[in-house]
């Protein structure tokens, strides 16, 4: 498996995506474009880890990352197989 290019830190109430090559105490920016300061320790992870996801953050990490949106969007009448179908043709179905 390839290694990522980012990752996901707990920050100002969400989980936000930083670089991989953040190290502990380095400033950054996460992909909404917050400035943070990677803390020395890791955050704990409960109830850290249970921030809802930052969606700015989620939407250009799927971009780079090539995945889809989650949920796909439907139109009414879709059903799950052709959705299912959709995603594994544009390369997003496991």
């Amino acid at each position: 498996m390839a290694t990522r290019a980012f990752r996901w830190l707990p920050y100002a109430g969400g989980r936000h995506a930083i670089s991989v090559r953040l190290v502990p105490c380095e400033a950054g920016v996460t992909l909404c474009g917050l400035e943070v300061v990677v803390p020395h320790d890791p955050p704990p992870a409960f109830p850290d880890g249970c921030w809802p996801t930052c969606v700015e953050c989620d939407a250009k990490w799927r971009a780079f990352e090539r995945i889809p949106v989650f949920p796909r969007p439907r139109k009414a009448g879709d059903s799950v197989g052709e959705v299912r179908a959709v995603a594994k043709r544009s390369g997003g179905g496991r």
